[in-house]
């Protein structure tokens, strides 16, 4: 399994680094997209036995909210999150049984907002001044913090983070984690963003491993409350790509909102 999950690496990081820093912002969008639906359909896959309504409308559902953020930041957003909800409400209505109803609603309405809306975030933050650099900062800040997690809990690792959610994760390899983000911040200030403060930097990076350690706890919650081990199978040794891009579901909004509102 650890040499699927290298060669898996191998073969995927370049891939991401060109597509990163030499992909053209359509080109960007549609894998973006792409991704967007294939997550799509992984929560509504094992989120079925909630809902009495098919899993392919959440997926559209979702594919419209992220399709709207590929092309605008404008309230037409809103306007089709808030247009499906209305939709779905309706059709959810037909249900004899009302909690039933609300319940299946409800995980609708997560998944929507979880992928569908976080996802493209991405592509927004690589639209920003200097958006290239935000974007890998976010992903060296979550992979290098995962890396330092999972030595720091093998070698160390004794007392468990949430055992009823993932048996796996201790507090010690949580701190392990800590210390990558640091790390990761001087290396991102010193190449990356130099324009930046270093304090901001620095802040910025405890913030966002903060939000991917928590990203991937939600996305550990929902398999273990639908009892799957992983959410799919597209990267071999990985799973899907709610396991993969769980970590950055959160980081990414929150990053884009903190460049428009400090930039």
């Amino acid at each position: 399994m650890l040499r699927l999950r290298l060669v898996t690496a191998a073969v995927g990081l370049p891939i991401l680094i060109l597509l990163i820093c030499c992909a053209p912002p359509w080109l960007f969008a549609t894998v973006l997209l792409s991704l967007t639906v294939v997550g799509l359909h992984e929560y509504f896959t094992i989120t079925q036995p909630t809902s009495v309504l098919p899993s392919f409308v959440g997926t559209l559902w979702g594919l419209a909210v992220a399709g709207t953020m590929m092309v605008t930041t404008s309230e037409a957003v809103i306007a089709v999150l808030l247009a499906g909800f209305f939709v779905v409400f309706t059709l959810s209505l037909r249900d004899l049984q009302p909690q039933r109803s609300f319940a299946g609603l409800s995980v609708m309405l997560l998944g929507v907002v979880y992928v569908g809306f976080l996802l493209p975030h991405l592509v927004w933050v690589r639209a920003l001044p200097d958006g290239m650099e935000w974007v890998f900062f976010i992903l060296l800040v979550v992979m290098i913090g995962d890396s330092s997690a999972y030595g720091a809990g093998r070698t160390w690792g004794k007392r468990k983070l949430i055992p009823h959610i993932s048996p796996g994760k201790t507090i010690e390899g949580s701190i392990g984690a800590i210390g990558g983000h640091v790390l990761t911040a001087v290396g991102s200030w010193l190449w990356l963003l130099p324009d930046r403060s270093f304090l901001e930097i620095l802040g910025l990076a405890l913030g966002i491993g903060m939000l991917a350690q928590i990203g991937d706890l939600c996305e550990s919650a929902l398999k273990r409350a639908f009892n799957v081990k992983d959410s799919g199978w597209i990267f071999p040794g990985h799973g899907g790509v709610l396991d993969r891009v769980d970590s950055v579901l959160f980081p990414s909004a929150f990053l884009y909102y903190y460049v428009m509102l400090w930039r």
